[in-house]
């Protein structure tokens, strides 16, 4: 018991520090919640969920319960530019699951869907264009994009690309916004 809370303390303090060292790229002092990861788990149809990305995925919290769901022959490309925090992910040892180090601008392919926790609102509006524009053509016809934000203010930027419905999570610190994006039409 206490070596779990000590565990706990310490994933805590280490995701404070990557904070600390790079805000706009954190966006958030501590973890997403467990609330805040059910709402967007429950945003997607799992039988059907093949081909995943996540992007920002952090230090796993949300990554440990997509690669729960997720079917055995599914697959997750976890994006995280952080190397200590992808040494983290890789730690999680899961086949179906490739960690890349890179930016989510530059992902490619055709997905069912992508989540993500990137502070859109915190990033460059060309990186934010052109990282909503590279999951505008990730996503695959039937495809859903499950972002999470902290405000609305990014709303506009969601509309330009994406037919979205939205939910408040209020067990969260901060409370926070999950927004279930498909595609509408070429911007």
């Amino acid at each position: 018991m206490l070596a779990s809370a000590i565990t706990l303390m310490r994933a805590k303090a280490n995701f404070v520090h990557q904070f600390i060292r790079n805000p706009r790229m954190m966006g958030s002092i501590t973890p997403s919640s467990e609330a805040l990861c059910r709402a967007m788990i429950a945003s997607v149809e799992w039988p059907e969920t093949l081909r995943i990305a996540e992007l920002g995925a952090g230090d796993g919290v949300l990554t440990r319960q997509i690669l729960a769901q997720m079917a055995p022959d599914a697959t997750l490309d976890a994006f995280e530019i952080s190397s200590t925090l992808a040494d983290k992910l890789n730690a999680l040892d899961d086949p179906r699951m490739t960690v890349r180090t890179c930016s989510a601008e530059y992902l490619s392919g055709k997905y069912d869907v992508i989540f993500s926790g990137l502070p859109l609102l915190s990033l460059p509006p060309e990186l934010r264009e052109a990282i909503l524009r590279a999951v505008y053509n990730a996503l695959g016809p039937n495809g859903v994009f499950v972002q999470f934000q902290y405000t609305s203010l990014t709303q506009p930027d969601l509309s330009r690309y994406f037919t979205w419905e939205r939910q408040r999570v209020l067990k969260n610190v901060p409370p926070a916004w999950v927004y279930r994006c498909t595609r509408h039409y070429a911007p």
